[in-house]
């Protein structure tokens, strides 16, 4: 799956982070990868599907192949 955040959108509100580990923050609370990357391939995770479901803002997209 291919999961995507929108720094634009978000609204800092630590949601994802409590469903995954794998969203961090940047110096303004923004949602960010480690990696710096806005774009990840990774293997389906259930988690992270909430995180996007659960997201005000819809700063987070999730593309299943």
């Amino acid at each position: 799956m291919i999961i995507q955040i929108l720094p634009e959108q978000c609204i800092a509100c630590g949601l994802c982070h409590t469903y995954n580990p794998i969203f961090d923050y940047d110096a303004d609370g923004l949602v960010r990868f480690d990696a710096g990357v806005t774009e990840l391939d990774l293997a389906p995770d259930a988690s992270l599907v909430q995180a996007a479901k659960e997201c005000p803002t819809r700063a987070i997209v999730v593309k299943e192949y």
